[in-house]
């Protein structure tokens, strides 16, 4: 079901294609067959698009808690981001193979939205996500920040790991910064 949630909308534009198609030969033909076989079609494409809004994928719940981190970065709430973080969560520099911090790292790093690094302007340019299991989330997130401590708009590419822990609540267990600008980062940065 995750994956036909997933992939429902190059399914529905498959099945609009085999639609097309069946009306063209039914009207041409003057058959009744293909055009019933094109109205199933389109019903099938129906029952894709409304399993696609009934169900909530692990890759919608990993943007869904990479959004409200976003957005209490940028609104320097510190205890609100550190919520959306699990107690062994790590941070990792250019790619999730290289050694990571601990949580404390990023509690630091939360800290200093609310003073040094406070967010004046972001914008995301790209927030994807991705299932890895029924329990795991990944999102990739690019955006352009100002803070204050910066001088200007700084490109920055970030990764994401979701998981639904024991209690149920999802929560980010790894983040890797992968870039600012076209640079791998440092973890003086923070």
């Amino acid at each position: 079901m995750v994956s036909l949630a997933e992939h429902s909308f190059a399914i529905s534009l498959a099945l609009a294609g085999a639609a097309v198609l069946c009306t063209f030969v039914g009207v041409r033909l003057g058959s009744i067959r293909w055009l019933v076989a094109a109205l199933q079609l389109v019903v099938a494409i129906a029952v894709t698009l409304c399993c696609r809004w009934m169900v909530v994928t692990p890759a919608d719940h990993a943007r869904g808690v990479v959004e409200r981190l976003v957005a209490a970065a940028v609104a320097g709430d510190p205890a609100l981001a550190k919520a959306c973080f699990s107690a062994d969560a790590s941070i990792h520099m250019g790619s999730a193979e290289q050694p990571g911090s601990d949580r404390t790292r990023i509690d630091r790093a939360f800290d200093s939205f609310a003073t040094r690094h406070r967010i004046e302007a972001n914008e995301i340019s790209s927030l994807t996500g991705t299932s890895i299991s029924d329990a795991q989330g990944r999102v990739d997130l690019a955006c352009r920040t100002t803070t204050a401590s910066s001088l200007g708009s700084v490109p920055t590419r970030w990764q994401f790991e979701v998981t639904r822990e024991s209690d149920g609540v999802w929560r980010i267990t790894r983040i890797t910064w992968r870039a600012v600008g076209n640079q791998k980062p440092e973890l003086s940065l923070l």
